[in-house]
C-alpha cells in the first residue's frame, strides 16, 4: 500500500471536501485502492500511524454513512472492512438519505415560524430533495441498464 500513499492523500482532500473527517477520507480511499480490497483494523492504525480512537471513530463513521461494511472470515475474531458500493448507491440509502434531509429542512423551516428569505430558501432547498426522491429510483434504473450494456458489450 505504501506505493499508494500519495493516491491516498491526493483523492482523500475530495473526501474531506464532501464531508469526511481526514482519517476517514483516508481510510475510505485505503480500502478503495487495497489490492485485497479489504484490510483490518490493525493494517490500517499501523499503514496511518494515527491512534486506535482515531480509526475506530473513522470507521463508525463510514459504517453509519454506509460507505463500508465489516465482516469476519472463517471464524476469526478480526474483523475485515471493505468499501461497500453496492450500498452507498442502492435506492434504498439514497432515499433514506434524500428523506432525512428534507424532513429536518421542512423541521426547522417550521420550528422558525418566520416569513422571511431564509425560510423561503429553506423551503425551495426541501422541494429540490424532494423531486430527487422521486428521479432517484429513475436515474439508477438507467444507470444499471447502462452498466448491463457495457458489460455485455466487452
Amino acid at each position: 500500500m505504501e506505493k499508494y500513499r500519495a493516491k491516498i492523500e491526493q483523492h482523500s482532500n475530495t473526501m474531506e471536501s464532501m464531508g469526511l473527517t481526514p482519517v476517514a477520507a483516508r481510510i475510505f480511499i485505503y480500502l478503495l485502492l487495497s489490492e485485497q480490497h479489504q484490510a483490518t483494523f490493525e493494517q490500517m492504525v499501523r499503514y496511518f500511524g494515527v491512534s486506535k480512537s482515531a480509526v475506530s471513530n473513522a470507521l463508525k463513521m463510514l459504517e453509519s454513512a454506509r460507505m463500508i461494511e465489516a465482516k469476519t472470515i472463517g471464524g476469526q475474531r478480526k474483523r475485515y472492512f471493505s468499501v461497500s458500493i453496492h450500498n452507498m448507491f442502492s435506492e434504498v440509502t439514497l432515499s433514506q438519505k434524500i428523506k432525512e434531509f428534507y424532513s429536518a429542512l421542512d423541521d426547522i423551516s417550521a420550528t422558525r415560524k418566520v416569513d422571511d428569505d431564509f425560510n423561503a430558501e429553506l423551503e425551495d432547498v426541501s422541494e429540490l430533495y424532494k423531486m430527487m426522491l422521486f428521479e432517484i429510483p429513475l436515474i439508477l434504473e438507467r444507470w444499471k441498464r447502462t452498466v448491463e450494456l457495457k458489460r455485455k458489450s466487452k
